[in-house]
């Protein structure tokens, strides 16, 4: 395995008191590309989006959580109907009942949207909406999240997150903004967990961020921070599953140049 990986520093530690990082799996080629934006689970699979504009790549793939093996995967697949309209950009995802909700950006960032695939087959249903520049202002959506209980999906922001939308997910209709009591920067990924949605921050330092948020009250604080190593990292998406090994926390991390790490972290204590 070090020799297999030797160019990486196996880091991604917690700095924060309380959580660990629990274990680290490795995927490099189209197994990377067709996985290095977001990340969902149902309990048993991860669902894995993908893209790398620069080669024309786009994917997604079902990883089984315990093995970590790459189960099924469609590479280069963008459907047609997306792609005539100029989306190009999968980034975060989110499973709700059977189905994956994928944020997609359009190449001209000026109306992104959220479309919907077959998390049995990963093909796409055909639903889709757009989210005008009132809702997602500058063509941006890198994640959104599914809050199963009350059938609703939120949205946020990449730069300067001091709010979040609030959709009914089985319309993708708008129903309001929630103020955020801080402003998040460079978010990435985000997923609900007991009420609470946990966004994955990227910067341009060696430490990550993970943040939770309370859509009740807008309330936002500072739950990890991770070290990315001596390795030029940058911080995707984030989803939350409880395993029988303390995995609570199952975070994306690209490690550049082509190289894709599902590292997993313990709950926060209490």
């Amino acid at each position: 395995m070090k020799e297999a990986w030797k160019h990486l520093d196996f880091s991604g530690k917690s700095l924060t008191d309380g959580i660990r990082l629990v274990g680290s799996r490795y995927y490099t080629g189209t197994d990377f590309w067709a996985s290095a934006q977001g990340v969902t689970n149902d309990g048993r699979y991860y669902y894995c989006t993908g893209t790398v504009l620069a080669l024309g790549f786009h994917g997604l793939t079902k990883i089984d959580m315990q093995t970590g093996k790459v189960l099924l995967k469609r590479e280069k697949y963008l459907p047609p109907e997306l792609a005539a309209q100029g989306f190009c950009h999968y980034g975060g995802c989110t499973f709700f009942e059977g189905k994956l909700y994928v944020a997609v950006e359009d190449k001209d960032r000026a109306h992104p949207c959220i479309a919907v695939f077959s998390a049995d087959t990963l093909t796409f249903t055909g639903e889709y909406r757009i989210l005008g520049p009132e809702i997602q202002p500058d063509g941006n959506l890198p994640w959104c999240a599914a809050d199963k209980d009350n059938r609703l999906l939120y949205t946020g922001y990449f730069n300067h997150c001091d709010h979040i939308n609030v959709f009914r997910i089985d319309t993708l209709d708008f129903i309001r903004s929630i103020p955020l009591s801080r402003v998040v920067e460079h978010t990435q990924g985000g997923e609900l967990w007991s009420g609470l949605i946990y966004i994955s921050c990227h910067d341009a330092w060696r430490r990550k961020h993970i943040f939770s948020i309370d859509p009740a009250t807008g309330e936002t604080k500072l739950v990890l921070t991770r070290d990315a190593g001596k390795n030029v990292v940058e911080s995707e998406g984030v989803t939350i599953c409880p395993m029988d090994d303390g995995s609570f926390f199952h975070q994306l991390d690209v490690i550049y140049p082509f190289t894709l790490a599902i590292r997993r972290y313990s709950a926060p204590e209490g």
